[in-house]
């Protein structure tokens, strides 16, 4: 009887294991759904598909369009035209981080394409993106990022305004939980407590680590008349 009991003991935590072990494994990442398409491309990182779902690239960031006043960031035109070169006419699956959803009620997602490219990577190769980091949806970082440097060790779009050498006056401050870098004078900057501060001597070296430039006090990407489209 004691044999027995132990064996059933064993076997219900053996099972009680395997149920924790499916349902984190559930909460903690996303199946991709159904193939969907894209009914339209409102710029470099966001598509609305034929369901009428806004859709949200995870990790990524591109210059904005301003639908209402019909006005652009530099480049923003070149990265929706990309976008829509990458995604239209395409089947695509949606695969999310932890977050589903954002503050605004968009989707969240890596898009990938029915032939295995990953859209939001290849925007970034393309120079049409720069890495954004939100946790927790950092699933694809590593990947996102190597698809950055690509990108800016070839000079492509964005990157040909960013110089690599460029020496500052004073250094970037990035904060170590954000990974976004701002001015040495700007408020939210001097803000940042000295634990989670680190400094770059430029930009170019702020994106090579990883981070984004803070809107509040940096204009990304900058006006280049020289700059050749993609």
């Amino acid at each position: 009887m004691n044999t027995f009991r132990v064996k059933l003991k064993y076997s219900t935590r053996c099972w009680l294991g395997l149920i924790v072990m499916i349902l984190v494994a559930t909460v903690g990442s996303c199946e991709a759904g159904p193939w969907v398409m894209v009914k339209w491309v409102a710029d470099g990182d966001t598509i609305i598909l034929q369901d009428d779902r806004h859709v949200r690239y995870i990790g990524i960031d591109t210059p904005e369009i301003d639908h209402n006043t019909h006005r652009a960031e530099p480049m923003a035109v070149e990265a929706q035209s990309m976008n829509r070169k990458l995604v239209e006419g395409w089947q695509l699956r949606l695969v999310c981080d932890q977050e589903k959803k954002d503050r605004y009620g968009r989707t969240l997602a890596y898009v990938y394409r029915s032939d295995g490219l990953f859209v939001n990577a290849e925007l970034l190769k393309q120079g049409c993106a720069h890495v954004l980091y939100r946790f927790p949806n950092i699933s694809k970082d590593k990947i996102l990022l190597s698809a950055q440097r690509d990108a800016m060790e070839s000079g492509r779009g964005i990157w040909q305004s960013v110089k690599k050498n460029e020496k500052r006056l004073h250094a970037y401050i990035g904060n170590r939980r954000s990974r976004r870098f701002h001015t040495y004078d700007c408020p939210m900057g001097k803000s940042i407590s000295e634990k989670n501060r680190i400094y770059f001597n430029n930009e170019w070296i702020g994106f090579w680590s990883g981070y984004a430039p803070a809107k509040e006090c940096i204009e990304f990407p900058k006006e280049n008349k020289d700059h050749v489209k993609n």
